[in-house]
């Protein structure tokens, strides 16, 4: 069904999407002397005899044309020419060029969904129908959009996302500033290693994934992913490793898919935890503008150096997105979590909510993130005499500087203050986080 409503999706917006809001007139190209009329109509001779360097070299040149509406027409038809030799990455760069300068271009914005689908970017395809819902659609595109929406599911076999960042950090133990904390026994003089310490380190992100046909309708999808955060001084090395499999299907126009999960945790080089169970995750998308998306993951979690910390993660996490215009997206999340231990002291009740903004400026994209949290003990702390109930704000901003990539690697600056109140004073800490980062999905 997919592949039907992308063809017809296809036969909506390509060719003319654009080709018909170029004003007529005699405006001169920058490349040649002759017009831009008569550089698109020779481009296009060039295309049909499979001339495709020479046709490139034509619409270039337009694409610096002093209007914008040459210059959007030349990044449409040099799309249609990367994808017409096999290259849907650099047809989804012409387009997202494009799209840079004019935002509001609804419909080759759905041509870039198109195209985002067909190399399994299927959360990058959502994206773009809902900014392209906020353009306001012809009624007849937008049924058709509907039923792409309904029928989208990424066919891509393989593929991932990677980061790589070079991180200052005020805290990179999240530990207090304090020297000596009280306790029902005495005063505590803190360990060097237990209290705040700053470093730069360097952090990288690789997830990955596979799919294979279960069936016509349903997919075995897995998943892994590494994250690591590793300084100088190697005792504070922290490495996760993730590990997910299951179906994936969909079901009244919503995407499920329920996994199980593996994962393990390292710090200092030593195995800190190990975690078995599973997920089930539900995307759903409400309108044109806008989806929802929950998750419900229940591990088994095991603690090499603590065991009395052993038990039961559930957590429910439910997130709605929405594109207020092309340029301008939001998403607000809220979560629960609950962590049983052997004793009452580490067993913990925690919610907190996300607030996410994102606006594009040109090629640049910004996004700010407020995000509160509070956890609490079932019972008081022996050692301290008190329940533990902590309060925690991050405060996240950053810039993705899409103008200065190289070979599909983005910049990425984003800079993290965290903020955590306790009653129980070795989790009381303050951070500040500044990373410069590379990223690309592939």
């Amino acid at each position: 069904m997919l592949r039907i409503a992308s063809v017809v999706l296809l036969a909506c917006i390509a060719g003319p999407a654009l080709a018909q809001q170029v004003p007529a007139g005699g405006a001169q190209g920058r490349v040649t002397q002759l017009s831009a009329e008569q550089v698109f109509a020779l481009a296009d001779r060039y295309a049909a005899e499979k001339r495709f360097a020479d046709a490139e070299a034509l619409l270039k040149g337009l694409t610096r044309d002093p209007d914008s509406d040459y210059r959007a027409e030349a990044r449409f038809r040099l799309s249609i020419l990367r994808e017409a030799q096999g290259d849907r990455q650099g047809a989804i760069e012409w387009l997202k060029a494009l799209l840079d300068e004019k935002p509001h271009a609804g419909r080759p914005r759905l041509e870039l969904a198109r195209l985002l689908a067909a190399t399994g970017d299927e959360a990058g395809a959502r994206r773009e129908l809902r900014r392209a819902g906020a353009t306001g659609l012809p009624e007849d595109v937008a049924r058709v959009v509907d039923r792409f929406a309904t029928a989208l599911r990424s066919s891509r076999t393989i593929g991932g996302a990677v980061e790589i960042a070079v991180a200052p950090d005020s805290n990179i133990n999240r530990a207090t500033s304090q020297e000596r904390v009280d306790t029902v026994v005495a005063p505590l003089t803190l360990d060097r290693d237990a209290r705040a310490t700053s470093g730069v380190g360097f952090s990288t992100s690789l997830q990955g994934f596979a799919r294979g046909k279960l069936g016509d309708k349903v997919d075995l999808l897995s998943r892994a992913s590494v994250r690591a955060d590793l300084y100088g001084k190697s005792r504070f090395n922290d490495v996760v490793l993730t590990l997910a499999s299951g179906p994936e299907f969909h079901l009244g126009g919503a995407r499920v898919r329920p996994a199980a999960i593996a994962q393990r945790r390292w710090f200092g080089g030593d195995l800190y935890s190990e975690s078995y169970g599973g997920s089930l995750n539900l995307l759903k998308p409400l309108d044109r503008v806008s989806q929802v998306e929950s998750e419900l993951t229940i591990l088994q979690s095991n603690y090499a150096k603590v065991p009395i910390q052993n038990g039961v993660l559930a957590d429910l996490n439910v997130a709605y997105d929405r594109a207020f215009s092309p340029r301008f997206s939001t998403r607000i999340a809220v979560r629960a979590t609950r962590q049983d231990a052997k004793y009452d002291f580490l067993s913990t009740t925690s919610g907190g909510i996300d607030l996410l903004a994102s606006r594009a400026f040109g090629k640049q994209l910004g996004f700010i993130q407020l995000s509160g949290f509070r956890l609490r003990a079932d019972g008081p702390d022996p050692l301290f005499g008190k329940t533990r109930d902590d309060k925690r704000l991050d405060i996240t901003a950053g810039l993705i500087l899409r103008r200065f990539s190289w070979r599909g690697l983005a910049p990425l600056v984003r800079v993290i203050h965290s903020r955590s109140d306790s009653t129980i004073p070795i989790y009381d800490f303050k951070r500040t986080r500044v990373e410069f980062a590379l990223s690309r999905e592939f």
